[in-house]
């Protein structure tokens, strides 16, 4: 599912509890840009606890716990989504554009009035051929023959789905639930 609808669930794996949001504390250079991720996949959500520890406490996660935080959707008027069906030329454009900088910067400028964007995520799977596109070894980025390669190599179908909020309108309109 990747259009948000009023009500809905969604879930963020993390190696904290995220009652309140902070967009201040996330990370650029992510799919999608700077935002808060949630999918509505809980799997994935749980998929993700372990990274997020190494990502805070190292290589040594012995012993750590992380959590899933569970928000529900209190609305979905007044904002404005952008949704990638599928990991096609545009999505590889746009998350190559926020992953190396100086790619594709007028596509950065076309969604800064987005609060939301969602589609699939670019998870460890595909993080290699991300990066092997950004750098050129399938040829100048954005060229036919590179995103041919690339969306090839990407297995869109069995991607998940990721949603980032990327202004403070959107994340006030998440409510922590567990």
């Amino acid at each position: 599912m990747l259009n948000l609808e009023k009500g809905m669930l969604l879930y963020h794996g993390s190696y904290t509890v995220v009652e309140h949001i902070d967009l201040d504390c996330c990370r650029t250079g992510k799919d999608f840009g700077r935002g808060f991720y949630l999918t509505t996949s809980l799997p994935q959500a749980k998929a993700f606890v372990p990274l997020s520890l190494k990502r805070k406490y190292g290589a040594d996660i012995s012993g750590k716990t992380g959590f899933v935080s569970v928000y529900q959707l209190d609305s979905v008027e007044n904002l404005k989504c952008y949704a990638f069906a599928t990991a096609d030329r545009d999505w590889l454009h746009f998350v190559a554009a926020n992953r190396r900088q100086g790619l594709f910067d007028d596509l950065l400028k076309e969604f800064e009035k987005y609060d939301v964007v969602t589609g699939k995520i670019a998870d460890d799977r595909t993080a290699v051929t991300l990066q092997l596109y950004v750098s050129g070894v399938f040829g100048r980025p954005g060229s036919d023959a590179a995103d041919k390669v690339a969306i090839s190599m990407l297995l869109p179908d069995r991607l998940e789905n990721q949603f980032c909020f990327r202004t403070g309108k959107a994340v006030a309109l998440l409510k922590f639930v567990k």
